[in-house]
């Protein structure tokens, strides 16, 4: 038996494993370094190491593959193997584990929550049920997991300042962005690496339409987190959504070219960010050139995986997007055969709101303006719980808001971005906000609308 920092004992035979552990932890806090590797060399040296192969599997799960994943169910089946012999919480890690492969985030959330009523100090279940939780879309879990462990702990315990960058991001997705901002950059004057810290308040910035606050806050951190491999690729996506929106495209271009899109096949969160990007460039009307199709051959992986809906929105796009349509109808074969096997939660979210939403975007991406609003509208509403955060799905209402212009269905258009439009200071949504006005017959307000949008735009 072993004890790490925070004082939790933990299954192992050999001194080492606890520092293996730890510097595991110590890197999937910052986003770098090889945690996996740490904690195979630790799990392989040490028969007793109940944890290593857990956290392995979690990590490829949150990292955006499923369960199915060949490496996946070997690090489930090895953790299983260990289970009898572990200490009841390392017992409630692997069922949690085996949970979440199963296709139930929500279940698995609340398990890894519930070790945290007895262990308020495991970094390991905040930080899991914290993943869990984002992954299906849960804000109020994703906020109220945080505050309900935060007062057991202050700065004199190793990663409080992570806890407070994840706090941060949970009041965000609940809108609750003035304690979001105070509670991130708080965390970040504590841990300057924290990097999905940095993310929190970026996202409060990116939805409060405070772009050149944004640009600044993401550029003067740029020195603590352009390193960070499983992150890095996100942040500089938050940086060029508002460098679009401050019609600075060279610039983002660039950053696509030498900074995201470097991603491996592996790195699905950061694949995502790439077909979310080419998007939102076109979007605004910018010529992309051949980038979609140098995007395809590193999705091709996934087409079978179906880990969530928003996921796959994704790599629908990308195939429809660069003209793969044998593979695109491949890959709706196999969501369908998913869908027909599978009974979880994923399946469901997949089968209500998931599936619809794939045929939209690909919809969108070939020009059939028509059916992409016949097949989003329906569940717009719904669209929360393929995953994602708040700003990454905005995506999806873009697209919307760009498809029933482009059919001329105005008044619907109007219907979504006239409320967004005044609540965000946005240009592009005053110009969207502008057209539907002028589509339904309101003239004048279209032409206070392209004023207001020109004013915000310099």
């Amino acid at each position: 038996m072993a004890t790490d920092n925070l004082g939790l004992e933990f299954s192992a035979s050999r001194p080492e494993t606890a520092a293996g552990f730890e510097a595991a932890m110590d890197e999937y806090m910052v986003f770098t370094g090889e945690p996996m590797h740490r904690l195979k060399d630790a799990a392989v040296a040490d028969p007793e190491f109940a944890l290593g192969y857990c956290l392995m599997g979690c990590l490829r799960l949150f990292a955006g593959v499923s369960g199915s994943n060949p490496q996946v169910a070997g690090e489930l089946a090895l953790s299983r193997d260990r289970r009898e012999a572990a200490n009841p919480r390392e017992r409630a890690h692997i069922d949690a584990f085996e949970t979440a492969a199963g296709g139930e985030m929500s279940k698995a959330g609340a398990m890894w929550d519930a070790i945290l009523a007895d262990h308020p100090h495991d970094m390991m279940a905040a930080k899991c049920a914290h993943e869990a939780y984002f992954l299906v879309g849960e804000s109020a879990n994703l906020r109220d997991s945080v505050a309900a462990i935060l007062p057991a702990w202050d700065e004199s315990l190793p990663y409080y300042g992570f806890l407070l960058g994840m706090g941060a991001f949970g009041y965000e997705e609940t809108g609750e962005y003035e304690v979001a901002e105070e509670m991130g950059r708080r965390a970040v004057e504590i841990e300057p690496a924290d990097c999905w810290a940095v993310h929190a308040v970026a996202h409060v910035l990116q939805m409060q339409g405070r772009r050149r606050d944004g640009i600044g806050w993401l550029d003067g951190t740029v020195r603590h987190w352009r390193d960070k491999m499983w992150l890095k690729g996100h942040l500089w996506w938050h940086l060029s959504i508002q460098l679009i929106e401050d019609g600075q495209i060279d610039r983002v271009l660039q950053i696509f070219d030498d900074y995201i899109s470097d991603c491996d096949e592996d790195q699905v969160t950061r694949l995502m960010d790439c077909s979310s990007l080419l998007l939102r460039l076109e979007l605004a009307g910018v010529e992309v050139g051949e980038r979609w199709h140098q995007v395809v051959p590193k999705w091709l992986k996934h087409m079978d995986e179906h880990a969530i809906g928003f996921t796959d929105a994704h790599l629908a796009l990308t195939l429809a997007r660069a003209g793969e349509d044998d593979r695109l109808a491949e890959f709706f074969r196999s969501l369908n055969a998913y869908i027909e096997a599978q009974d979880n939660t994923n399946q469901g979210i997949l089968a209500r709101t998931g599936r619809d939403l794939c045929h939209g975007m690909a919809a969108f991406a070939r020009g059939d303006y028509t059916t992409a609003a016949d097949r989003i509208h329906p569940v717009h509403d719904d669209i929360w719980n393929i995953g994602g955060s708040n700003a990454q799905r905005q995506m999806f209402t873009l697209t919307l808001v760009k498809a029933l212009l482009r059919s001329e269905r105005f008044a619907e258009a109007l219907q979504i971005v006239e409320l967004w439009a005044t609540e965000v200071p946005a240009p592009s949504l005053w110009r969207d906000l502008a057209e539907a006005l002028e589509g339904t017959g309101h003239a004048d307000g279209a032409v206070a609308a392209r004023r207001h949008a020109t004013e915000l735009a310099n």
